[in-house]
């Protein structure tokens, strides 16, 4: 018998399935032939294989939806994202243009080293938010979040710039408040600053250190500038004598005074009565001596009372 007869025969061979139900019902019998099991079997299998490859394509393709919904999401946040931080850095760029015009400067650096501008979003920036926000689904999420980053150090940087400018005009303010400004008392100018003839010794001169403003006893005596008072007692031939340190440099001293209205710590400010005029010590009537230092030098007072 040839091996196709005996594939045959093998394969018309009967099978009985029975199947036993529960309780008192007969058992019911299946007859299936060999050949008719297989097929089934290989039609199953092929069934299960072809469902499978059907799924997972459905699979596939609801995964690619998915990431394309992903990367839409993430393409709209960064267009907003770049959009908000273009309108802040703009807000920003305008408030530092309006500071730097309005302090005729621009940061200390800058003033220092070298004239430099402030910049701008390049054509590139532009062309790419353009693209952004026309055709959101061809963005590079990677060049889109360096442009943010981009942008976000910009605004870092005109903060500092900010800061710096801050400083400055802390600083600019308290050189104002710490400058002697406007005379120190009313009446009329009687002594300049500098060499004079002595007024205890006809034939004799002195270097005058100050300015004497001479007016009626008890005339009030103002601080010329805000600070902290260092002397406040009777000195010799400065008799009642007010010295204030203003930082900077600056002190200023209110010598004669009949009455002296502050001590040593206070801390006064600008046009504040700190004494009234006498003539008390080394006068040879009511006025007050005022003098000026700056770094521990006197300088001429005029420079600074007739300052407007």
């Amino acid at each position: 018998m040839t091996d196709s007869g005996i594939l045959k025969k093998y394969l018309g061979r009967k099978l009985t399935v029975m199947l036993i139900p529960h309780g008192g019902s007969s058992p019911f019998h299946i007859n299936l032939s060999l050949a008719l099991l297989l097929f089934g079997v290989v039609s199953w299998s092929a069934l299960t294989v072809w469902s499978g490859v059907i799924i997972s394509r459905h699979i596939d393709y609801w995964r690619v939806k998915a990431d394309e919904q992903v990367l839409k999401v993430r393409v709209w946040y960064f267009s907003q994202e770049i959009r908000r931080s273009q309108e802040s850095l703009n807000r920003v760029r305008e408030a530092e243009v309006a500071l730097q015009n309005l302090l005729n400067m621009k940061t200390r650096n800058a003033i220092i080293e070298s004239d430099k501008g402030i910049g701008g979003p390049s054509l590139t920036d532009q062309k790419l938010l353009t693209a952004t926000m026309t055709h959101p689904g061809t963005m590079d999420v990677d060049l889109a979040s360096a442009q943010l980053e981009s942008a976000r150090a910009e605004t870092r940087r005109i903060l500092e710039n900010f800061q710096e400018i801050s400083r400055y005009i802390q600083s600019q303010r308290d050189l104002f408040h710490s400058t002697p400004r406007n005379w120190p008392t009313l009446g009329r100018l009687t002594s300049r600053f500098g060499l004079r003839r002595d007024p205890t010794d006809e034939d004799g001169e002195e270097f005058h250190k100050g300015i004497d403003i001479a007016s009626a006893k008890g005339t009030p005596v103002t601080a010329t500038a805000d600070g902290i008072v260092r002397i406040a007692s009777y000195q010799g031939g400065y008799g009642r004598l007010v010295v204030i340190d203003h930082g900077h440099g600056f002190r200023t001293c209110y010598a004669h005074n009949s009455r002296i209205l502050v001590k040593p710590g206070d801390i006064v400010k600008r046009g504040q009565v700190i004494a009234l005029m006498g003539t008390s010590g080394h006068s040879t009537g009511y006025h007050l001596h005022y003098e000026v230092w700056k770094n521990g030098q006197v300088v001429n007072p005029l420079r600074f009372v007739q300052t407007n």
